[in-house]
């Protein structure tokens, strides 16, 4: 699936300040020049030998400024399919390519986003070169190493190559589960339910809506005891792999959990949802660590579990389940370190930050709701539903949600970072209202009164604000009613 490249992921992207292994800059690029289209191909290459390739940002300083020096005139020259034919000229196809150029106030940019390669990296098929100089040799294989794009070594091969298969595990349970189905003519849903986790996500969802149909608490049982033990092992081992074929077997571990809670929430399933939840913390526990510990172990795993606990939440809010989603947003560790960390969210979101997934040059968290929405999008499939058209809107929501359900539990009234200050006061204001007008959302998110709900939205303002500065994000409350009961109460 081709990666986004409107303006929202292009603000997430300048915002980080600096480049990466997913994220080059570059100052200027002509789609004229031989040596600029020959450079660029190396890099994406490079790319997409990555899990979840990554993006060239045109028109971009070393730290994300816009650079004075990107011309995007005549547009045609970056038209999406003009440059993929000329891409696709000098590496062949197939090719994960996608597009688009943008401006920010007065500054153009080129957004560019490559996806991973099926087979885990590119082999070069010909020789590059350009004006005398070669850049590199039919037969090379290139890798992100940092901000450049260097030719492999074994290490890098071998992790390569660990990760292709923990990507293709779903695909060779999809064909051993069809397999066993032709095999199997008696095998029905809707007579014998299988409780395999070994199943691809697609049968896994049907299974877990027949045994809540059926009511069947044993097979539900069984299955969340068999996905949360696996889950478990997973983390646990994950250390002595490669770390990216880790996470990627990880999250597709607790995507099945995923399915669990989003089911038996919509369902009114609670005994099921109440133990999926319970499962996040045990998955949480095998991946948590000491704060102080250094280098982490599995940073990723961090990353995996909070991105897979919002999409659950995007789920929840666009079916206004008030209840399991303060149940979700409220999750807290197992391990609480003497009541240090009260929310599992919170201490993952912290370590993410810790282990530099997530942020720009200054160390500021940015990018959560961006990097969730792949497992958002696919989790609204696996339920038959489809990725909503304000997928984004969900997930911000959602924010909003956590930060209010967790406001004044841990010793101060902000219950979460404001990931949704990268985003126009659009899209979160109606979580805002929402407690407004809905009593069971109130009741079920916020105990306390209109004056301290009052005081929460204000602080939540204040630092939306604050974080939006930099990228034209947030741009405080803009609904009259809003702006009326957040200044109802003085501070």
């Amino acid at each position: 699936m081709p990666l986004s490249v409107d303006l929202d992921r292009l603000r997430t992207l300048l915002a980080r300040g600096a480049g990466s292994d997913d994220l080059d800059y570059k100052t200027t690029w002509d789609p004229r020049q031989k040596s600029d289209r020959i450079e660029l191909c190396k890099g994406i290459a490079a790319m997409e030998s990555l899990s979840d390739g990554g993006y060239v940002v045109v028109g971009a300083d070393a730290h994300g400024a816009p650079s004075g020096m990107f011309s995007s005139q005549p547009s045609a020259d970056f038209d999406e399919q003009r440059i993929r034919s000329q891409i696709a000229a000098v590496l062949g196809e197939p090719i994960d390519f996608s597009a688009a150029l943008h401006r920010v106030g007065s500054d153009a940019f080129f957004l560019i986003g490559v996806g991973p390669n099926r087979d885990g990296m590119r082999i070069m098929s010909k020789d590059g070169e350009y004006e005398g100089a070669t850049v590199w040799r039919a037969g090379d294989v290139f890798v992100r190493r940092g901000t450049s794009s260097m030719r492999w070594n074994q290490h890098e091969a071998r992790g390569i190559l660990e990760r292709v298969i923990a990507a293709r595990k779903e695909e060779w349970r999809r064909d051993i589960f069809e397999t066993i189905r032709m095999a199997t003519p008696a095998y029905d849903a809707g007579g014998y339910v299988n409780v395999n986790i070994e199943m691809p996500s697609e049968s896994f969802a049907a299974t877990v809506t027949e045994l809540i149909r059926r009511d069947d608490r044993v097979g539900l049982d069984l299955l969340l005891r068999k996905t949360i033990s696996q889950a478990v092992s997973i983390a646990e081992e994950a250390p002595e792999k490669d770390p990216r074929a880790a996470a990627t077997e990880l999250g597709d571990q607790i995507e099945r959990l995923d399915i669990i809670a989003a089911l038996s929430a919509r369902y009114s399933a609670d005994t099921a949802f109440s133990r999926a939840i319970e499962g996040y913390r045990e998955v949480y526990e095998a991946v948590d660590e000491d704060f102080a510990s250094l280098p982490m172990h599995f940073p990723l795993g961090h990353m995996e579990l909070l991105i897979h606990v919002y999409a659950v939440g995007a789920v929840l809010t666009q079916e206004k389940q008030w209840d399991y989603l303060a149940a979700l947003a409220r999750l807290t560790p197992i391990s609480m370190h003497h009541g240090y960390w009260k929310s599992l969210l919170g201490k993952a979101e912290v370590m993410v930050a810790r282990g530099e997934l997530l942020t720009e040059e200054q160390g500021t968290r940015i990018g959560l709701i961006e990097a969730a929405k792949p497992a958002t999008t696919h989790l609204f499939e696996l339920l038959g539903d489809g990725a909503p058209r304000d997928l984004t809107n969900a997930l911000v929501q959602f924010d909003v949600y956590r930060g209010i359900a967790n406001a004044g539990r841990d010793d101060d009234k902000l219950g979460g970072y404001t990931n949704f200050a990268f985003y126009f006061s659009a899209r979160a204001e109606p979580a805002f209202l929402t407690l407004l007008d809905e009593v069971a959302a109130r009741v079920a998110l916020f105990d306390g009164s209109d004056e301290e709900l009052a005081a929460v939205y204000r602080q939540m303002d204040r630092t939306a604000i604050s974080e939006a500065f930099a990228y034209n994000g947030w741009n405080g409350f803009t609904s009259p009613r809003l702006l009326a009961f957040a200044e109802s109460v003085d501070d």
